[in-house]
């Protein structure tokens, strides 16, 4: 690298120093001498750095290396015993920083963040000045038309025509004008594009080099967020084979979404009762992220059944049958009541909780009032309404639209914020919602190239969108891009138990 460097200093400072030989003038050479010194600020502040990084990713690949030869049981211990990483600062600082957060979330059972989070193509512009060194080719050209402009206007400002002799003059004075004017416009375009080149080149470099160390860090030390989903899919696969194995020997329950034997269905339903009396069934919670920081804003809930033999059940399995037979409604109140009771719990404890996530239903708003009953359940376990958000499924809209609008009326009326779930895109039936944010269901949106048209129609027609579902980087930052500012999904956090998620929030707290 150090060659490198010299080389281009060399270079154009050879380029510089004849550029401003040949000046025809004092003004020509002032113009030159100030790109010349633009330049330098460049290649301090913008090549020289990425310079650095492109030889801190290739010391980077090497210490992944030196990571795997080391003898000890944890790879993160092995990784840190391989200092200095980059042996360049800046890399070191921020990796540091990553080390220190995937130690800490490890021992708390948090998802370990991906290394492109925290070193990516965005932390390399900041830190290397980007923005500022990209201005720095139309500055030369801009200071080529300035002294295009000088030189003419010193030319012609001395035309005079009043005799022979001073017309001859007049007209010398005018053409050295024009010299001026035309040098440093030439002088400026080429040390515009040497230098663009120049840049670019050596950031793409970098970038190789980046991608190179990311590639091998995914492959031998962290998994990137898209392969943990495709080893947690396996790993379901593996367990639903299990199961089915189980089903065959021990129970009536079928894991087919919508069984056809009525026979089936009933037990399926004798089951589903014998579970909610027996106390199988819980919650999971899902806590939803400000996408700017990651930071926890609320927490989504949903029905948990632990099925004494089969363990967890999916809610594929049973959801559609308590739907069919309106029962969903009594789940969904016995899961509004345990939810409520734990806040109470943690608000007596001089927590201050996030707002939890209500789910409603069609079914729930055909079946009972699920305005009453949740006020009813908030007076019971004296919750103020701002621990409480409403979601209201889109399907509500779709089925019972007056139903929907009368709770979505009384609950805004009431001081509860209303969302709108699981929303697949299709966002003329919520055109007159008064709901603070509508819930885009990112898995039953049909194709993902999608995203950005509905996020330019709500837009035009004023729907705040957030996301649910988020399984990888890529889609984080797709709908960070289209003005995403809220999520939720396995790539953030996933689903948790009671105790995970209190432990997660005295760890974000800390």
């Amino acid at each position: 690298m150090r060659k490198t460097i010299i080389f281009l200093i060399a270079f154009f400072a050879t380029i510089c120093v004849i550029l401003i030989v040949l000046s025809p003038d004092y003004l020509s050479m002032l113009i030159v001498g100030i790109m010349t010194a633009a330049i330098a600020l460049g290649f301090i502040f913008g090549i020289m750095p990425l310079m650095r990084f492109s030889n801190g990713f290739r010391r980077g690949q090497r210490s992944i290396d030196d990571a795997l030869e080391v003898n000890a049981d944890y790879i993160w211990t092995a990784v840190r015993k391989v200092t200095p990483f980059f042996d360049e600062r800046v890399l070191d600082d921020i990796f540091e920083t990553y080390l220190n957060n995937v130690i800490e979330q490890n021992d708390k059972g948090v998802v370990i963040s991906d290394i492109e989070d925290s070193i990516n193509e965005e932390t390399i512009a900041i830190r290397s000045w980007r923005g500022v060194v990209l201005q720095i080719s139309g500055i030369m050209t801009g200071l080529g038309l300035l002294g295009t402009f000088l030189g003419l206007i010193m030319g012609i400002s001395t035309v005079e025509f009043s005799t022979a002799e001073a017309t001859m003059e007049s007209i010398e004075t005018l053409l050295k004008g024009i010299g001026t004017a035309f040098y440093t416009s030439i002088v400026g375009v080429i040390l515009s594009i040497l230098f663009n080149i120049c840049y670019r080149l050596v950031w793409n470099i970098m970038l190789r080099e980046m991608g190179l160390f990311t590639e091998r860090f995914h492959m031998f030390i962290q998994p990137s967020a898209d392969e943990q989903i495709r080893a947690k899919q396996y790993l379901n696969t593996e367990k639903m084979i299990e199961t089915l194995n189980v089903l065959r020997a021990n129970s009536s329950i079928s894991l087919s979404n919508a069984p056809s034997d009525p026979a089936q269905e009933q037990r399926m339903m004798i089951d589903i009762l014998s579970g909610l009396n027996r106390g199988e069934f819980s919650y999971l919670l899902e806590p939803v992220c400000s996408l700017a920081d990651r930071s926890v804003i609320k927490v989504n809930t949903r029905l948990h059944w632990n099925h004494p033999v089969l363990g967890a059940v999916q809610p594929s399995v049973y959801l559609p049958i308590v739907e069919a037979d309106g029962f969903i409604a009594k789940l969904d109140q016995h899961l509004w009541e345990q939810i409520c009771s734990t806040m109470h719990e943690w608000i007596q404890s001089g927590l201050h909780p996030l707002p939890a996530i209500l789910n409603i239903r069609k079914t729930d708003l055909l079946a009972i009032d699920a305005f009453d009953t949740i006020r009813s359940l908030a007076e019971q376990y004296r919750i103020e309404p701002r621990y409480i958000e409403v979601a209201i499924d889109e399907s509500a809209y779709l089925v019972c639209h007056e139903e929907a609008q009368k709770a979505e009326q009384k609950f805004i009326q009431s001081g509860y914020r209303v969302s709108v779930g699981n929303c697949n895109g299709n966002l003329v039936s919520l055109v007159d919602s008064k709901a603070d944010e509508i819930c885009l269901d990112l898995d039953a949106v049909a194709d993902n190239g999608d995203l950005e048209s509905i996020f330019t129609q709500a837009s035009k027609i004023h729907l705040n969108l957030s996301c649910a579902g988020v399984s990888s980087a890529r889609e984080l930052a797709d709908i960070k891009r289209y003005g995403c500012q809220i999520g939720r999904g396995i790539h953030l956090y996933p689903e948790m138990t009671r105790a995970e998620y209190e432990n997660l929030m005295q760890y974000t707290s800390a």
